[in-house]
């Protein structure tokens, strides 16, 4: 078989109501250039199964011990032989044309270390765009992944470059380790963002970042530390930064029914956001479900 382009790596666990959809979605590119690599980060369930039923040259499957999602696609990512890897979850859904799309702009842009399309969300059957659907093409770098990650773990990137950094592989990282990558790798480089929406993704409640609100704010004052370490930031970066962790924290608290910790995260968030970001995030939180919820029976 020859050489291929891209190495698709999807790591999973316990996904095996989704996985067969998600490999099919893979394997129905009209860019025929590619291998899949799964890497079973320790599922429970019949996941090897499912796989095992869709025999393709391209597919390879890789059991492993549970290490969580950093590991895994390290794991991966060792194993690659294309020349660009992308990583993909194993309950979300690539368009036909996302490889095409892909390779096309990867040609264009003179093989850049890092490149992405837009993807939107499917949520019980209704789609909705992301917060990259009004962002033009470009080149994205460092102080544009202060404000969060808005790629997710959309990001294909050039194997053989040099300076590129894995994953973060420390599980107590788990969920976050998507936005460390491009914090860490946006140093001294960009991502290309292609005006394509080429990926959904399953927005279902079992997903990582609706799972766990009090894990992800943990996890998300724990990065503090780890920036400092590697990533270099002037002052002002390091005050962006900070602003949006607390927002987050801020929010997920609130989602939490814990307003009295929002309010805590609100108050340090405040000076560090801009108004814009900082005064609808204070309405919601101050004015409470309850009142919101008045309103909203008002205008119905």
């Amino acid at each position: 078989m020859p050489t291929p382009f891209f190495s698709v790596i999807i790591p999973t666990y316990n996904r095996a109501g989704f996985i067969a959809d998600t490999l099919r979605s893979v394997l129905a590119q009209t860019f025929t250039a590619f291998e899949i690599i799964v890497v079973d980060d320790g599922s429970k369930d019949n996941t090897a199964n499912v796989v095992r039923q869709l025999p393709d040259p391209r597919l390879h499957y890789y059991a492993k011990a549970n290490g969580e999602r950093g590991l895994a696609r390290n794991y991966g990512l060792a194993r690659a032989q294309g020349e660009y890897a992308l990583f993909l979850d194993s309950d979300d859904l690539l368009h036909p044309t996302h490889l095409a799309t892909l390779h096309e702009a990867i040609q264009a842009q003179n093989q850049p270390n890092f490149i992405a399309t837009k993807f939107d969300f499917n949520r019980n059957g209704q789609r909705s765009a992301s917060d990259l659907a009004p962002l033009p093409a470009g080149r994205y770098g460092l102080d544009f992944f202060l404000s969060g990650n808005a790629l997710a773990c959309n990001i294909c990137v050039r194997r053989q470059n040099p300076e590129l950094k894995r994953f973060e592989e420390d599980r107590t990282f788990a969920a976050v380790e998507d936005w460390m990558f491009m914090l860490e790798n946006t140093q001294h480089d960009s991502v290309y963002l292609v005006d394509a929406v080429t990926l959904t993704m399953n927005d279902h409640d079992g997903r990582s970042m609706r799972a766990d609100n009090q894990g992800l704010i943990r996890r998300w004052l724990k990065l503090t530390d780890w920036v400092n370490t590697h990533v270099r930031l002037t002052t002002a970066q390091n005050r962006q930064l900070q602003g949006h962790i607390y927002y987050l924290c801020a929010i997920h608290a609130y989602a939490d029914s814990n307003r009295t910790q929002a309010i805590g995260f609100l108050r340090r968030a405040w000076p560090r956001l801009p108004l814009r970001k900082a005064l609808p995030l204070a309405g919601r939180i101050l004015a409470g479900p309850q009142l919101i919820g008045r309103l909203k029976g008002l205008r119905g």
